[in-house]
């Protein structure tokens, strides 16, 4: 964190030393705390938002507007005391009045300012609140810095926008808030759809809710305004339903289930509370680690992307569906690490809760268990075998044994491993389930991320390190030999949790709340309001 020495140097630079003015600097500088002191110090306590004649400058008018505009940023102006705010704005600029008043204004805009651009860069709820392990020390640290740009700048909306979080989610879903909100403003209530004839409706089939459905799919853009309505569910109602199942992470077959059923019901105004937990979620994350290239994996999505920096910002070089951990059993954490290696052919060193919980049950049914899922037990003197009797069991159970699986085809991390230290032994791997990349939920990993194209990602990891293919990589993983590799180029790895997005065309993606986390956040925002 910069230190206030620190920060009166930077202030020093910007400022040339201004004579010790006016009376409201005395003011200001007995009643200047914290964070502003070391500004105003540097300023010889002189105003930020006065004139000469004591009046409110046009960048205090600008300042109350951007504040007031709070919103577009999914923050709530109701918390920046705005109306006592203009109120003194407004009497000042009719009249000077007192170096006391003036002092106050000043001191009070420049707090508002503060606590605004707090909000907008680390969010309003502290992720350990809602409990989440992310650490906002490097955020924090930058806050001084942030504080003394916004305030010191000549052009204060270009400063601000350098303060909102630079993830290329953030702005995306910053431009479809408004359409969102003013079509909830329009329809704040679901459809009226009558119960589905049975347990779901199929194409060919008639139904009395034909005409709400399609009323509701071209509100939500599914489906071209003035498409004719059919007799039956079918033709161009059936290809609305599917594109409205594949922006909500649904199997888009076109049949309506008691799943797709109830997310048509979900109300608007509910679907724009998840744009703007969605943008309070992406404030905890550390983007000033992402200068480079990166990978962003949003996990009730179930996706990956790889970017790449670019002269008009970062772009997607590759994308991956991935499995990721149970839901309510073994959840995938949010987290920033690094990438740091690359594993060929690695054994798999089975955790021991999963060893306990479910592979000791499969032992005392089949001592051989080990031999056929060429797996072996290693202790303090190195490999013990694959039989496994009840001394053994014995052992794993004390922790004198562990249980790892040799590389191979029965491997459950395939041929690939990527390693990102951290905490929770988590990673990212190759996999032999492959058709579990066919399902449209995809939480069945004990944790880890499971990719859909552990190759793609091998070679964009490598590409900065020398001469890297497909055919290359393949030979490594074909020795079978467990290899590692340390990178040279160090790449942020980000674990997020959104279930709002924004599709390459511009429409809106809302993901299933796996993990069932929005209404933790949700609760926590409500409570902050309060």
């Amino acid at each position: 964190m910069l230190s206030v020495a620190r920060l009166a140097v930077i202030a020093l630079a910007l400022f040339p030393v201004l004579p010790v003015a006016a009376a409201p600097a005395a003011d200001i500088a007995v009643q200047v705390q914290g964070s502003l002191h070391p500004l105003y110090e540097a300023r010889q306590f002189a105003p930020l938002w006065l004139g000469d004649d004591g009046r409110p400058t046009a960048r205090a008018a600008q300042a109350l507007q951007l504040v007031a505009q709070a919103a577009d940023d999914a923050l709530d102006p109701a918390d920046y005391q705005l109306v006592a705010l203009q109120q003194q704005h407004d009497r000042l600029a009719q009249h000077a009045g007192s170096d006391s008043e003036q002092a106050a204004f000043d001191l009070a805009l420049s707090r508002t300012l503060a606590r605004y651009l707090e909000h907008l860069s680390i969010g309003r709820v502290a992720p350990r609140s809602v409990g989440l392990d992310i650490d906002l020390a490097p955020q924090l640290a930058r806050l001084p810095q942030h504080l003394q740009q916004v305030l010191t700048a000549g052009d204060l909306p270009a400063a601000v926008a350098t303060v909102r979080p630079q993830l290329p989610p953030y702005a995306a879903l910053r431009q479809l808030l408004p359409a969102y909100r003013a079509l909830a403003a329009q329809h704040p209530h679901g459809p009226a759809l009558p119960p589905l004839p049975g347990r779901k409706l199929e194409p060919g089939q008639p139904w009395p809710g034909l005409a709400a459905l399609a009323d509701w799919l071209t509100i939500l853009g599914d489906l071209p305004a003035g498409t004719p309505l059919p007799a039956v569910y079918d033709g161009a109602l059936v290809e609305a339903v599917k594109r409205f199942q594949a922006r909500h992470a649904l199997a888009s077959d076109g049949v309506i289930g008691k799943q797709t059923y109830e997310v048509l019901q979900v109300p608007l105004p509910a679907r724009v509370r998840q744009i703007e937990l969605a943008m309070e979620r992406l404030r905890w994350m550390d983007d000033h680690v992402v200068q480079g290239r990166y990978l962003v994996i949003n996990i009730p999505q179930f996706t990956l992307w790889a970017y790449t920096p670019a002269a008009d910002g970062p772009q997607v070089a590759l994308t991956m569906p991935v499995v990721v951990g149970i839901a309510g059993k073994n959840e995938t954490p949010v987290m920033t690490k690094t990438l740091s290696s690359l594993v060929f052919s690695p054994y798999w060193n089975v955790p021991r809760s999963i060893a306990t919980k479910e592979i000791i049950p499969k032992l005392r049914k089949d001592p051989a268990y080990l031999v056929h899922e060429d797996m072996e037990l290693v202790g303090s003197n190195g490999v013990h075998g694959s039989h496994a009797g009840p001394d053994e069991i014995n052992g794993i159970i004390m922790g004198d044994y562990r249980i790892r699986q040799r590389p191979g085809e029965k491997n459950a991390l395939g041929g690939l491993k990527f390693v990102f230290p951290n905490d929770d032994n988590i990673y990212m791997h190759d996999t032999p389930s492959k058709r579990l990349f066919a399902k449209d939920r995809r939480d069945f990993s004990h944790g880890c991320v499971r990719l859909g194209n552990p190759m793609g990602l091998a070679l964009f990891a490598l590409q900065t390190q020398g001469e890297w293919d497909e055919a290359k990589v393949n030979a490594k993983i074909a020795a079978s030999t467990d290899q590692h590799l340390a990178l040279k180029e160090r790449m942020p790895v980000l674990l997020m949790y959104f279930t709002a997005n924004v599709a390459d065309d511009g429409s809106a993606l809302f993901p299933q709340d796996i993990y069932q986390q929005d209404a933790t956040l949700a609760a926590a925002l409500n409570d902050h309001a309060q």
